[in-house]
């Protein structure tokens, strides 16, 4: 199964709601569909995040290209290997794996596709027939909170989680709501995305430890392993790792520090669906969850997620997704969250089909419109910018 071409297409969709956050607003998702044509006719499908632009991303898309078409599409380990190394993208993991996983993720939708094969199976098979997804409640009033909290309930979530990093008193508040709109027995998040020093955090760990904390989520800067080591230890509540836990052998270093109680991380931090599941072995044997890192994917990155989520006995916790925000979608059967939870399926590799019709659509929104950046306008940032992180 020979790769012919590789094609790649920007497209924006409009989220259903803002989602405000400490460093900024976000008002939709743009995300790169790729495609791998193979000399079969077998199209495999993926898909990419900005790195940190659309433009880096089609750049370190189309290097890939270069490398690959003539190859084989089977030899994943071997594409992956030439995409980081002939591409040069080994000296950029952080951009590199954000972008060019989309290329990895659709190889195995291809491979999946010519075996008849769901990629769940390629990998060992599944575990579990559904995936638990957390409610995402957004930070606004207190009353809307906890209204909110409520709704997620009634919906079936059985985590809730919030932004914060907007102040302590409005964190506090923010916090105390969504367990009062929430049963005792469902645990909560926070996220401070990095926003918190290290001093303010135990602090607010302290303050928030009678809330039924599951864990607070990267709330140091993501360079700060050692500070978020020390955290940990003083901590009455657990410590999640996501910025921090963003590649594979950052991982190794949160085991080895002892930094952290839960590991965030996804195929596009990791570097695909092989990665993925590599970090998601690291933390079976250390004996950690791993939790699944959305940025806002469509149905087909959701979709890659799943396939690893769904074989690891590391993958309990509830997940991460912003699928019931998306306004839109470009496959014919967007992922559907049903009681919080969203269902394996058993189709061929990712089991999903491109609405080409929509893909135009949103590719001539993302052309008309640009990219729908998580930080919003210099306007928004002024309003809404609470810290900024790493200075």
């Amino acid at each position: 199964m020979i790769i012919k071409a590789i094609q790649a297409t920007p497209i924006r969709i409009a989220f259903t709601e803002p989602e405000v956050w400490s460093m900024g607003v976000r008002r939709g998702v743009t995300a790169v569909i790729v495609e791998v044509i193979t000399d079969c006719g077998i199209v495999g499908l993926g898909e990419s995040v900005p790195a940190p632009t659309i433009d880096v991303t089609l750049a370190a898309i189309e290097s890939a290209a270069s490398c690959l078409v003539g190859q084989d599409a089977r030899a994943i380990n071997h594409l992956w290997q030439d995409m980081q190394s002939l591409g040069g993208w080994c000296s950029h993991p952080y951009t590199g794996n954000a972008a060019l996983a989309g290329v990895e993720i659709a190889c195995w939708d291809a491979v999946g596709k010519q075996l008849g094969a769901p990629i769940h199976a390629l990998l060992g098979g599944k575990i579990r027939e559904q995936v638990p997804i957390m409610g995402f409640v957004q930070h606004t009033t207190p009353e809307q909170i906890e209204t909110d909290a409520r709704q997620m309930v009634e919906q079936g979530y059985n985590t809730l989680y919030t932004k914060v990093g907007r102040g302590m008193e409005s964190d506090l508040a923010a916090m105390r709501a969504l367990r009062r709109g929430t049963p005792d027995h469902i645990p909560l998040r926070c996220d401070p995305n990095e926003s918190w020093t290290s001093g303010h955090a135990l602090r607010m760990a302290f303050q928030l430890q009678d809330l039924n904390l599951q864990y607070i989520e990267q709330p140091l800067r993501m360079r700060a392993i050692a500070e978020l080591a020390m955290l940990r230890q003083r901590s009455p509540v657990p410590i999640a790792a996501n910025q921090a836990s963003w590649l594979n052998w950052d991982i190794l270093d949160i085991v080895r520090e002892r930094a952290a109680d839960v590991i965030m991380t996804d195929p596009w931090q990791a570097g695909g669906i092989g990665n993925f599941q590599r970090a998601a072995a690291i933390c079976e044997t250390a004996c950690l969850p791993l939790v699944f890192h959305s940025y806002a994917p469509l149905t087909i990155a959701t979709r890659a997620a799943i396939t690893v989520l769904c074989s690891s006995t590391a993958c309990f916790y509830a997940n991460q997704t912003y699928n019931h925000m998306l306004a839109d979608d470009v496959v014919t059967e967007p992922v559907e969250i049903v009681e919080g939870q969203i269902a394996v399926i058993d189709k061929p590799g990712l089991g999903v089909e491109l609405d080409r019709d929509k893909l135009t659509k949103y590719h001539r929104a993302y052309q008309e419109q640009g990219s729908a950046s998580a930080f919003g306008d210099p306007g928004e940032l002024a309003d809404h910018t609470f810290f900024i992180p790493n200075q």
